[in-house]
């Protein structure tokens, strides 16, 4: 009896080492789920045999050309679709330490030669140490008003925050103000300190120290990252034994988060011995949990303004998100498949935001394109607890927008759309310092190993 054909198509993804040559994706979390397993397709140019008079059966296979194809997601925060996202941005790494900074820990009480007490605030979020280092020394320098210069540090081995400057200041942390929303647990800190030019805190810091969060800063050139991708179809294994990521999409589908990405494979093949099949494969995480629209949060407000608080929560019907790498499709010399793509441009990213309505506030995005006006923004879309107080969530940050068009259509309920580009910042706007490339991507989830390891 005939196999009944197969529509649910087994796939894994796993990151390649030599670009031509396949890894074995049949092994324990290679697996994922997108909507369209089965999308490569092979890509040859025939060359005629003139010498037999051009009979198809005395066809040669010349060369080999890219084998383009996309792969959808509805967006899972445990998918392996993170792979091909750290493959596109370029960068991963184990997850590090972070801090979360809230309305209850934000406040740093400081005194400069006896100027009287000023209060810093700390931006809300989830930080990395270095973020953390750089807006306590940005907000420190602003309330200096030019004085002191300030150096801040976090030592990764004992977890301690040093926080030094020029002339002698106070540190009130138990008698400031604001002693009761400080940030002195938080940064390890636990008396007052006054008389010194250098503090280093008496505790460990505490952080995030379970290894969730994983930061993707874009990279200008994604070289030597790539990966081989296999999908069974019926019988046969097809395998496109390296690829790299062009082009990923973030948009609104069903209420539901969806992620698309476009892929360029060096070819496809159907008897490759790896994988041979699908037997060890496996899906790792809760592949139930999927990101939702009702669970985002979008912030924008001025490019040179202050940190996001709730006035700058915008409220579109539906957005898409577009971060593409213009890379190369080249053959060469005694090799019939395409060598290693790489960039033959810069990077874009691309954020469309549809509105149901025009309003007062989207309204005004029309004024700030004629004006010119720069943007900061971000997305977080939070999920369920992965344990304790911590939650999945997806996080895009852009720290220079412009507006690249503004429309609204003529029609009886006026909708309003409005598309940015990001830019590189000249420096990293309040509650970005450190964020010097024009998007970077946090996601909290249960994995604790480097993506791109």
């Amino acid at each position: 009896m005939a196999d009944i054909e197969k529509r649910l198509n087994k796939a894994a993804v796993k990151k390649a080492t030599d670009w031509g040559t396949a890894v074995n994706t049949d092994a324990a979390g290679m697996g994922f789920l997108p909507l369209n397993p089965g999308s490569p397709k092979a890509a040859v140019q025939m060359i005629e045999d003139e010498a037999a008079s051009a009979f198809e059966g005395n066809l040669d296979v010349g060369l080999i050309n890219a084998s383009d194809f996309g792969l959808d997601f509805d967006y899972r925060w445990d998918g392996r679709e993170n792979l091909l996202l750290a493959m596109l941005m370029g960068t991963a790494g184990l997850p590090g330490m972070y801090f979360i900074v809230s309305n209850a820990n934000h406040h740093v009480d400081f005194e400069e030669a006896a100027g009287g007490e000023k209060n810093a605030v700390l931006a809300n979020g989830t930080w990395t140490s270095t973020a953390l280092c750089a807006d306590i020394k940005a907000k420190l320098e602003a309330l200096s008003n030019g004085v002191l210069t300030y150096t801040v540090t976090h030592d990764a081995a004992t977890r301690k925050f040093t926080i030094a400057t020029t002339a002698n200041f106070k540190l009130w942390w138990n008698t400031g103000t604001n002693n009761a929303e400080a940030a002195d647990t938080l940064l390890g800190f636990a008396a007052d300190l006054s008389g010194e030019i250098t503090y280093t805190s008496s505790a460990a810091a505490v952080g995030l120290a379970l290894n969730y969060l994983h930061s993707f800063v874009l990279l200008n050139t994604v070289f030597g990252i790539f990966g081989t991708y296999a999908t069974e179809k019926g019988t046969k294994i097809h395998t496109v034994p390296t690829f790299k990521v062009l082009k990923g999409t973030f948009s609104l589908s069903g209420g539901l988060i969806k992620a698309a990405f476009n892929l360029r494979g060096i070819k496809v093949v159907d008897d490759s011995a790896l994988p041979a099949a699908f037997t060890s494969t496996t899906i790792l995480g809760n592949t139930h949990a999927r990101a939702k629209f009702t669970q985002a949060v979008f912030h924008l407000n001025a490019q040179t303004g202050n940190d996001f608080v709730d006035g700058d929560i915008v409220r579109p019907k539906s957005f898409t998100l577009e971060i593409e790498r213009k890379m190369d499709s080249e053959h060469v010399a005694g090799v019939q498949t395409i060598v290693e793509p790489v960039e033959n441009d810069k990077p874009s990213i691309k954020l469309t935001m549809d509105f149901s309505r025009m309003d007062a506030t989207n309204a005004a995005y029309f004024a700030a394109w004629i004006a010119a006006a720069e943007k900061k923004m971000d997305i977080v879309i939070t999920g369920p607890a992965i344990e304790g107080a911590f939650n999945y969530y997806l996080k895009f940050q852009f720290p220079r927008l412009i507006i690249e068009d503004v429309e609204y259509a003529d029609s009886k309920i006026i909708p309003a759309k409005i598309v940015l580009r990001a830019l590189v910042p000249d420096s990293g706007p309040l509650g970005m310092t450190d964020v010097l490339v024009p998007v970077v991507c946090q996601i909290m989830n249960s994995r604790s190993a480097d993506y791109l390891a």
